[in-house]
């Protein structure tokens, strides 16, 4: 066993240059010749320095000289073969193991297809930067995983406009859904004050917040949908200062998410808005199709229509 002894610590001596064998023993002789040199020398400040410019150079001309001279797949082998007999010796078969199927010599050693195998699934078991950090077969599961998922789209909704204003007669609820670009609101709005008990926070809820809704649409030449919005702010507040009741100006509207046909299951916003504001915007420096944007107010929040 003293043999034994000896081969191990002496591949534990130079394995300990980043897994390198080559390298720790090249180091480790030429360390300990001009080691003995700068003790020749008298071993003071001036020896020291030179003795490690010394080393420096040489280790470099003897690296060159082994890359020059030792194909890269033999250095390969070298270290693979000193790294693995270090776990062996150390007891540690598993990091072994890894360490011989990692370096894809099982697939070099074997001819054919059975060694690209080996390669393949050496590769695809491997955790690597380009993947983050993990292997190619976790991320293809990630990948996988996300695949069988069908995201919503934020290009795909449906929008029904409607109202009681003359019996119905104004209602342009399909020129909306085909003119309208950009829907913007917040379904739901749950409002609350921290109050301090003694030297704690306490969240108290106050309640539901009415909902605004922004509706962005092209609309035609004669401006029908500027006329519909007017029809309904004249209801809300007529010419004379009065206000009508809210069921002669209400508009329900109606926001089907992900899809732009009815579709069974689908998510959807329902809610009761009165007119706000309509804005609009011209612009001579460029040729475009106009847009107005219209804001609305939810009515309530305790009436679904």
């Amino acid at each position: 066993m003293s043999l034994y002894n000896n081969v191990s610590e002496t591949v534990n001596s130079v394995s300990g240059f980043g897994g390198n064998f080559l390298q720790g023993a090249i180091k480790g002789a030429i360390g300990g010749a001009v080691g003995a040199g700068v003790n020749a020398l008298g071993g003071g400040k001036l020896a020291t320095a030179v003795g490690r410019g010394v080393q420096s150079l040489a280790t470099t001309a003897a690296t060159n000289a082994v890359n020059r001279f030792v194909p890269a797949r033999f250095q390969k082998a070298i270290n693979l073969g000193a790294n693995t007999f270090n776990d062996l010796a150390s007891g540690d078969w598993e990091s072994a193991a890894l360490k011989v199927w990692d370096s894809g010599i099982i697939g070099d050693l074997i001819p054919g297809s059975a060694g690209g195998l080996f390669k393949q699934a050496a590769f695809w078991g491997k955790a690597t930067p380009l993947y983050g950090g993990i292997s190619p077969a976790e991320a293809k599961e990630f990948y996988d995983s996300m695949r069988a998922e069908t995201l919503g789209r934020k290009n795909l909704f449906l929008i029904e406009i409607t109202s009681q204003l003359n019996g119905g007669a104004n209602n342009i609820s399909e020129r909306f859904n085909l003119f309208t670009t950009e829907v913007e609101y917040q379904p739901y709005i749950l409002s609350g004050e921290a109050q301090k008990v003694g030297g704690a926070n306490v969240d108290l809820v106050s309640g539901n917040e009415p909902v605004n809704l922004s509706i962005t649409t092209y609309d035609d030449d004669v401006g029908t949908i500027k006329r519909w919005f007017a029809a309904h702010q004249g209801m809300a507040s007529c010419r004379d200062g009065t206000i009508n009741e809210p069921g002669k100006y209400a508009i329900r509207i109606r926001i089907v998410h992900n899809f732009c046909k009815e579709h069974s299951g689908a998510y959807e916003d329902i809610g009761l808005f009165r007119p706000v504001d309509l804005s609009v915007s011209f612009s001579r420096r460029e040729d475009d199709f106009s847009e107005i944007q219209m804001q609305f107010a939810q009515l309530d929040t305790f009436v679904r229509p």
